[in-house]
């Protein structure tokens, strides 16, 4: 039985609603029109108070809704345009680039990337042959279906392959809402509710009228809940900054280990195996255990022995590529992805600690965060990578970037990235980036791919965000802060 002094007002106009129903036939649409908060109403709906005076049957569905990817497209998908002219007869390339403008490029290469189109000059006079029209064809479905989702329309199974590219894409993603039919039964609709005063006022006070008024009981001796204080650290919130900048960008996020074999941190890497950031006065090693089983694909590990010494002589042992160590760089979680990759294209990132045999100053710790990331595609430079990390910085607020050549034994070319330090007045390292080497990817697998990566360092980047002028500033003990 409902206990009608303990009904809070939302509620009771809840039932005053229903007891003028006989059927809901959905229990959304519903609170939607009367200006009800659903997920109030479904926590009254199951917390029994009801039962015996309406019955319910549970019904889910699947909706879609745009990505803040896909939000940034502005209706569009890249390459519908050019298909929708391709497909109604136009060829000349002037033509389509006047039509265009700048987004021409992005079109083609949208279309290129599923060799449905291509370029041909003859004659003095260029043109873009079509190589797969169903391809265009389906790009006038997928937009079909992205408006659709954008105006909150119901989609027919024929959608189906279109919503599974634009989801792959990063453009939608899938949600599943749970709704209720109802029936009102009898009780309810004979129930009298009464007037019950919910709120004590100075005017109910004052007049005397509280004495004849129902009032609702208040229960001084009700739990309340245990507040925690406290609030995410910066480091921490820098992390989740950072990661949501990259998962709008499109990336997966990847993870791996801090306990490492120096195969992975070093070896899989193209670094030497006398190469000095492997002594102990740069990384750490362990003495229990003091060696980790090299990887189970023999081949792998015959490749990596091979390219060693066809490049830099001497005989490469698999005793040294078996050290335990702490590891020294994210780059680790990027070797195991790209050999699970096997040439196929991807975006990934990662933010993990990492630890380093450094003196402990004012811009240096001997235990820090790394922020790895990793393209794998065709076509990629180092006007890719430069375009990505500016892109990455203007996210953050960095405008004032340098770029300096550098040497890494796996990028070639490679690239230091250098951000302005107001405090200091001078511009710190904050990242290190570069193509992966050929004869780092034939190993794993990807030899065949252009590879941008680069590992950029999470506690610099949180001096230059909040101002800090000691790294050690962000991991002491002053809460201040």
């Amino acid at each position: 039985m409902l206990d009608l002094l303990q009904l809070t007002g939302k509620q009771r106009q809840f039932i005053d609603l229903l007891q003028r129903q006989q059927t809901v036939a959905s229990l959304r649409s519903l609170c939607a029109q009367a200006g009800f908060d659903f997920n109030f109403i479904n926590g009254f709906l199951l917390s029994g108070a009801l039962n015996g005076y309406v019955q319910w049957q549970e019904h889910t569905q699947q909706t879609w809704a745009l990505t803040a990817k896909g939000e940034d497209l502005a209706g569009v998908l890249p390459g519908f345009p050019l298909a929708d002219r391709l497909l109604q007869g136009q060829r000349d390339r002037a033509l389509l680039q006047a039509e265009l403008g700048p987004a021409f490029s992005l079109n083609y290469g949208a279309l290129r990337r599923e060799q449905a189109v291509d370029l041909l000059d003859g004659d003095g006079e260029g043109t873009v042959a079509v190589l797969k029209s169903s391809v265009l064809g389906a790009y006038q479905q997928r937009q079909g279906v992205f408006e659709a989702i954008a105006a909150g329309q119901v989609l027919g199974a024929s959608a189906s392959s279109s919503l599974e590219w634009l989801q792959q894409q990063g453009y939608i993603v899938s949600r599943v809402e749970t709704d209720y039919s109802l029936t009102v039964l009898p009780a309810l609709q004979t129930l009298d509710l009464g007037d019950v005063v919910t709120t004590l006022t100075s005017e109910l006070i004052l007049s005397g009228q509280w004495r004849q008024a129902d009032l609702k009981p208040y229960d001084i001796h009700a739990e309340v809940p245990n507040v925690a204080y406290g609030r995410p650290t910066i480091l921490t919130q820098c992390i989740q900054r950072i990661r949501d900048i990259f998962l709008n960008m499109g990336f997966d996020e990847m993870s791996g280990y801090m306990v490492e074999s120096a195969f992975w941190n070093f070896d899989a890497l193209f670094t030497p195996q006398d190469h000095p950031a492997r002594e102990v006065q740069d990384t750490f090693y362990l003495a229990n255990p003091q060696t980790l089983p090299l990887p189970d694909d023999p081949a792998l590990v015959q490749r990596v022995k091979q390219v060693h010494e066809a490049n830099y002589g001497g005989q490469w042992t698999e005793d040294e590529a078996s050290r335990a160590i702490l590891r020294a760089h994210t780059t680790t979680s990027t070797a195991r992805r790209l050999h699970q990759l096997q040439g196929k294209d991807g975006k990934y990132f990662s933010i993990d600690r990492v630890f380093r045999n450094e003196t402990v100053d004012r811009t240096h710790l001997a235990e820090f965060h790394q922020i790895e990331g990793v393209v794998v595609g065709e076509l990629l430079s180092v006007r890719t990578l430069m375009g990505y990390l500016t892109y990455f910085y203007e996210r953050l607020g960095f405008k004032d970037l340098k770029f300096k050549p550098t040497y890494n034994p796996y990028t070639e070319p490679s690239l230091e990235v250098f951000a302005y330090h107001p405090l200091s007045d001078r511009y710190i390292e904050v990242g290190n980036s570069g193509l992966f080497r050929q004869e780092m990817l034939e190993p794993l697998g990807c030899g065949e791919k252009a590879t941008v990566a680069w590992g950029l360092g999470l506690e610099r980047i949180a001096m230059l965000l909040y101002g800090v002028e000691k790294l050690s500033d962000l991991i002491g003990p002053d809460i201040r802060f």
